[in-house]
């Protein structure tokens, strides 16, 4: 492998900038990084329909969205930057009140009363506030979470426990909001929403009713955005998500090579880290081009190689030596995607199905896998045990390990990386994966080692 050392122009002393870095290597990939790039036709999307919100006032005006895609596709990174965005009163829609929750809190009503209340209570407070101050103080958040003053939960139970219900404790405690709010509800890992317990159905209720429209919300116009795993469209269905409106569904894959080397040139200028004339230009876009080959434009794993090249900073910065060996950030980050597979096929729990999916892993040429296959391979493996090849199929999908390969096919699905890929494909051989990766890499490493070798490149893009 060619040499490929990244030089810091002075070094990189200061506490406060350090602990900001050092902060995002101990949040690994739990938070959101700090930067964002990418997925404007999304956030468009989702802006747009806002806005179509806002404007009318008949029952269909407020269409549910679902985003879903397999883990570490960035779900919970772009509905931050969405609530970046479009919340408090930024960009082109106006006021906008932006409600995040997680999948568990739309079964708890107080709960989800009181996160609707706060939120509005915190876009007037901070509109107030902007009348006021022009001060503006730089910070590094991890996942931009704002902690705010709640209103009385006491109270809040009581009421939403009683005939105003959840919809009607809301708007008594914001009765402005009838005429002049928006709500836009964020709700993450989607494909996690039970059903109502004591309901035969499966159905949610609050879920059912906030797909439905206002007319079932006591008139509120609330605009839901559910983010979830590739099965999360299928998962609402049964909750009472139903007939989603077109282009409603949107499936996030991976970054393009030029949004993956903006999001690693962001990273590398990033001011909370100090990051201002700490490499050259040629060296930032020279690492960003690297990143975004190694990563496959997969975001979890951008995460990881920046994590990993934060590592290293830390490390060298405050030394004599300012050198840095991107052989071994690159080393240290396929580490960090082979534990990260690992992890994912323990957490997925699959039990004797893991075998049937190597075994056809092992049997792809290009990634893609279809029923027929494995119901094929169901047979042979356990004859005795007859197992059932559409339930594989979906429990394989539900956490997150094949994903179908088109949108309009249910018969043929595939891994979400081409490297999760070879690491089924090789039989979950750590060794010969890391090999690979490293191949792989060596036969890439013309487009950033060579003086004009990215410039070469640019010009055939």
């Amino acid at each position: 492998m060619s040499e490929k050392s990244l030089y810091l122009l002075r070094p990189y002393d200061d506490d406060e900038v350090r602990a900001n870095l050092r902060e995002f290597v101990e949040s690994a990939d739990r938070d959101p990084p700090p930067v964002f790039a990418g997925r404007e036709e999304i956030i468009d999307r989702i802006t747009k329909a806002v806005t179509r919100c806002r404007l009318n006032t008949i029952d269909t005006a407020c269409f549910t969205h679902v985003i879903h895609g397999a883990p570490g596709a960035g779900k919970t990174s772009l509905l931050t930057e969405i609530r970046r965005r479009l919340g408090d009163g930024n960009g082109a829609v106006g006021p906008l009140t932006v409600v995040f929750v997680e999948w568990d809190e739309l079964s708890d009503k107080a709960r989800l009363a009181s996160k609707f209340v706060n939120a509005y209570h915190h876009l007037e407070a901070h509109i107030s506030a902007a009348k006021t101050t022009t001060t503006t103080k730089i910070e590094y958040q991890g996942n931009g979470d704002q902690r705010q003053t709640s209103t009385s939960e006491s109270s809040i139970i009581e009421q939403t426990q009683s005939e105003a219900g959840l919809w009607g404790t809301i708007l008594e405690k914001i009765p402005n909001a009838l005429d002049e709010a928006v709500f836009l509800l964020l709700v993450d890992e989607s494909q996690n929403i039970e059903g109502d317990i004591s309901g035969p159905t499966g159905k949610n209720t609050i879920v059912a009713n906030l797909h439905t429209g206002f007319n079932r919300t006591d008139g509120l116009k609330i605009a839901p955005v559910f983010a979830g795993l590739s099965d999360t469209v299928s998962v609402l269905a049964d909750r009472g998500v139903s007939r989603l409106s077109r282009d409603s569904a949107i499936r996030l894959g991976s970054l393009s090579e030029e949004e993956t080397e903006e999001l690693v040139n962001q990273w590398m200028r990033h001011e909370a880290f100090g990051f201002d004339n700490l490499f050259s230009d040629a060296d930032i876009a020279r690492v960003s081009k690297m990143i975004a080959v190694s990563s496959e434009g997969w975001p979890r794993h951008v995460n990881g190689y920046l994590s990993e090249l934060a590592r290293s900073v830390l490390q060298q910065g405050m030394s004599n030596d300012l050198k840095i060996d991107l052989d071994d950030v690159l080393d240290r980050g396929h580490d960090d995607r082979l534990t990260y597979y690992q992890q994912r096929l323990r957490i997925a729990n699959l039990g004797r199905y893991a075998g049937v999916i190597r075994d056809a892993a092992q049997q792809s040429e290009d990634g893609v896998i279809d029923l027929a296959t494995l119901d094929t391979l169901v047979s042979e493996k356990y004859p005795s045990v007859r197992l059932d090849a559409e339930a594989l199929r979906a429990k394989a999908i539900h956490v997150g390990i094949l994903e179908y390969a088109s949108d309009d096919d249910d018969e043929r699905f595939k891994f979400p990386t081409p490297s999760f890929f070879t690491y089924m494909h090789l039989g979950r051989d750590a060794t010969k994966f890391k090999a690979k990766m490293r191949e792989q890499m060596d036969d890439e490493s013309h487009r950033w080692s060579k003086p004009n070798g990215l410039a070469q490149l640019n010009a055939r893009i």
